[in-house]
C-alpha cells in the first residue's frame, strides 16, 4: 500500500513534468493550498527520474507559490500500470521519462496512472516547504523520512543558523 512509503520532500526544481497543465486549475489549487496553508497529498514521481506520474497541478501550484520542496511518493513503473487517454500519442514508461527529460510534454491529461492504492494524504505545513521552520531530529528518527527530507531538514536547519528568524520549532509543532 501506498500509505506505507515515506514521502520525500523533493526541490521543486528537480521534478520532471511530461504533460502540459490547465492554467485554471493550477491558480485555483495553489490559492487552496495558500488559503489552507496545507499540503495535502503528495506527487508521485517515477523514482530515477524524477518524472511526474500524478501530481502536475500541483507541481505548477507549488512553482506558483514559490515552494522551494514539494512532498512526493518515489515509485517504480513495476508498482505503476499506465495507458493512454488520447488516442495518437505512445505512452508506456520509457517513453514518458524520455519526454519529461527531453522537456516533451504532453498535452494535458494524456496519461493515466494506475496506482495499487489511493495516493495518501499527508497535510504538511506550507511553511515547512518554504523553507521557513527550522526542525529538530531529537524527536523524529531519520529511518521514517527520506533521503531527501532529510537533506531538505539540514538545508532549513544551516539556512536558521546563519538567520536570527528561527521559530524553534521541531517537526511536529511542539517549541524545541
Amino acid at each position: 500500500m501506498l500509505c506505507s512509503l515515506p514521502i520525500d520532500f523533493v526541490p521543486v526544481e528537480q521534478i520532471r513534468p511530461n504533460e502540459c497543465h490547465c492554467p485554471d486549475h493550477a491558480v485555483t489549487l495553489a490559492d487552496t493550498i495558500l488559503r489552507e496553508q496545507l499540503w495535502r497529498v503528495p506527487i508521485a514521481l517515477e523514482r530515477t527520474s524524477l518524472a511526474v506520474m500524478d501530481g502536475h497541478h500541483r507541481l505548477e501550484a507549488a512553482r506558483r507559490l514559490k515552494l522551494k520542496y514539494v512532498p512526493c511518493l518515489l515509485l517504480d513503473y513495476d508498482r505503476v500500470k499506465v495507458d493512454a487517454t488520447h488516442d495518437g500519442y505512445t505512452v508506456n514508461p520509457r517513453e514518458i521519462i524520455r519526454r519529461a527529460r527531453a522537456g516533451e510534454l504532453y498535452p494535458p491529461k494524456t496519461t493515466r496512472h494506475h496506482f495499487p492504492s489511493p495516493l495518501p494524504i499527508c497535510n504538511i505545513s506550507v511553511p515547512l516547504l518554504e523553507g521557513r521552520l527550522a526542525i529538530s531530529f531529537s524527536q523524529v528518527s531519520t529511518h521514517f523520512i527520506g533521503r531527501r527530507a532529510t537533506a531538505m531538514i539540514e538545508a532549513a536547519n544551516d539556512w536558521y543558523s546563519t538567520h536570527e528568524m528561527s521559530r524553534g520549532c521541531s517537526i511536529n509543532g511542539e517549541a524545541s
